[in-house]
């Protein structure tokens, strides 16, 4: 699996004085017949227990992966929003578990 991450969020890692990035699901109870609504989560901290993540060193920010996500080929990290209300946000993840 390739970790694309483009200019504006590397930026976005400096400004921040960031190095880590942890990327895991996140169930999210439905009171309907869904059940549980799966969403990624985003942390700026590693994960507590590596063992269940993949990790990656893309130009020197450590990604962490869950091993419970499918992901495509490429998962590309990149910004959503403007000025101060900028986030981070990932694609190349199927949520369909």
């Amino acid at each position: 699996m390739k970790v694309d991450l483009g200019k504006q969020v590397l930026e976005y890692f400096s400004e921040r004085n960031q190095s880590e990035l942890t990327i895991e699901l996140e169930e999210i109870p439905s009171n309907c017949c869904l059940g549980r609504l799966p969403e990624l989560k985003l942390l700026d901290t590693p994960p507590s227990d590596p063992d269940q993540y993949r990790h990656f060193l893309v130009h020197g920010i450590r990604i962490h992966v869950s091993r419970v996500l499918r992901t495509q080929d490429t998962l590309k990290v990149f910004l959503s929003g403007f000025g101060p209300f900028k986030n981070l946000e990932v694609s190349g993840v199927n949520l369909i578990l």
